[in-house]
């Protein structure tokens, strides 16, 4: 409240600063040339019904990217020269050099992306509307050209790449197909498919002590069944025989948990194991009585033994294979590990150029039909929602606006003017103000009798304060009603 008085009792201040200022504002304001602001907002559709139905099938650009991209480049130096050809601002301008011209237009062009709904808002703002108009009309055009020309051309330079490399790949795997079998032709005798040579030869001695194994085995047989057969105190034995006596023992204790001791198949199976066991003992007898238990080549014991002398000498023949390939992959220890390691690395590059050209006509094919479904359909739908139009009426400046804000900077500097003064001559305007400063309490104060006289001519002030007051906003509303015309 102290600095308020000091400030009200300094008021004349404030009216020739305000006077001073808002005059020359608003004679600047009404000097400030029309500006005219054409724009344009585009919306660029990329989904589309067949972006799911070819998935996988097409290599489709990422279009927000793309459309990015288009939005850094829209305003380089060679698309805002062709803006200004085909806005022939040359003409409307007055002959102004390409340099100038694109300096213009950088500074002047607003190009505003929309991120996620993907509407894009482009402005310009000039002293002639017919400038204003061209040159959004034009870098609306040249967006949507780049943004449906740009994608097939580089699409069509993909696409001679690609055959450019597989051209390439093709040529290296007829040199390495031939050079493969060159190889072979020259190294049969060292290669194998049974794997690497180490492997090979580890698996032959394996199959060698196995044939081994057996041979010795079958050989053994051949000894215990002579034995047998020269009636050294060797027992009687007929394997088949023993064979279906026991398969029926097995059979007629299924039966009797099954059935009961009078079933016909209970009946039957003990039948046919009575006849089996007493056949079993007639030959032991004989063979007990003679040491042979059936004469002639086709007793039980002369078969057997054939077939053991047959099996023992046809696995002496499979030792003897066994041993030539293991003793022919040792004396080859030196030369097959290194042919095996030369074939390999010339299978594993063919194998990486054979994949390397798989996948190149893979995306060639992908190619074809992204090609076809980007010159056949719409594969980015770009639609004018605010075609540009000819600006009848200055968007800027906002004289009104301005204005006001002149009327409000000056009252705002006016009283900071007398502000600044009640700093500078510091009066004491209360007791309290002087028992602060003093430090010491107030005893008493001497009044001011005010005269009429003094009455008078205060009032006189304050009438003359407001009617410069009034005066100054009946100025302004004249300036508003000038810019409200212009």
């Amino acid at each position: 409240m102290q600095q308020l008085r000091a400030v009200w009792r300094r008021r004349w201040w404030i009216l020739p600063v305000a006077w001073l200022i808002c005059l020359l504002g608003w004679a600047y304001i009404y000097t400030l040339p029309d500006s005219y602001q054409a724009s344009s907002r585009v919306f660029v559709n990329s989904q589309t019904v067949l972006d799911p139905l070819l998935r996988g099938m097409t290599v489709r650009p990422d279009t927000e990217q793309r459309m990015r991209i288009m939005s850094t480049t829209l305003l380089s130096d060679d698309n805002l020269a062709q803006i200004a050809r085909q806005a022939d601002l040359d003409i409307l301008l007055g002959g102004e050099d390409s340099a100038e011209l694109t300096r213009l237009l950088r500074s002047g062009i607003e190009f505003r992306s929309g991120n996620r709904d993907n509407i894009y808002s482009i402005s310009y703002s000039h002293n002639n509307p017919e400038v204003a108009y061209r040159v959004v009309r034009e870098t609306a055009n040249l967006f949507m050209e780049r943004g449906l020309g740009d994608s097939r051309i580089d699409l069509l330079s993909s696409r001679e790449f690609i055959e450019r490399q597989l051209e390439r790949y093709e040529a290296q795997l007829r040199d390495k197909e031939r050079e493969i079998e060159q190889f072979k032709r020259d190294n049969a005798a060292h290669l194998s498919s049974g794997g690497d040579y180490y492997a090979r030869l580890e698996r032959a001695r394996e199959q060698l002590n196995q044939a081994q194994l057996e041979r010795d085995e079958a050989v053994q047989r051949v000894e215990t069944l002579l034995g047998r057969l020269r009636g050294g105190g060797a027992e009687f034995a007929n394997p088949q025989l023993d064979e279906r006596i026991n398969r029926l023992e097995g059979q007629l204790d299924e039966l009797r948990r099954a059935y009961t001791e009078r079933h016909p198949d209970v009946v039957q199976t003990r039948r046919i194991l009575a006849e089996l066991l007493e056949q079993r003992s007639q030959e032991a007898s004989e063979f007990a009585v003679g040491g042979v238990p059936m004469a002639g080549t086709d007793s039980p014991f002369q078969l057997a033994l054939a077939e053991a002398e047959s099996r023992a000498a046809s696995l002496e023949t499979r030792v003897r294979e066994h041993r030539r390939r293991v003793d022919a992959l040792e004396s080859a220890v030196d030369r097959v590990p290194a042919v095996e390691s030369e074939y390999t690395a010339l299978t594993r590059n063919y194998d990486v150029l054979r994949q390397n050209h798989r996948e190149l006509l893979a995306t060639r094919e992908r190619a074809v039909i992204t090609g076809s479904v980007e010159t056949e359909t719409d594969a980015v739908d770009f639609r004018v929602l605010e075609p540009p139009r000819l600006p009848t009426s200055p968007a800027a400046p906002d004289r009104p606006v301005l204005a006001s804000a002149i009327l409000l900077l000056g009252l705002a500097a006016g009283s900071g003017f007398a502000f600044l003064l009640a700093q500078l001559r510091g009066t004491v305007s209360s007791t309290a103000q002087l028992a602060e400063l003093a430090g010491r309490p107030v005893l008493g104060t001497v009044s001011r009798v005010s005269t009429p006289e003094r009455l008078q001519r205060r009032r006189a002030e304050l009438l003359v304060f407001f009617a410069a007051m009034a005066a100054l906003l009946g100025v302004y509303g004249v300036v508003l009603a000038v810019f409200l015309t212009v």
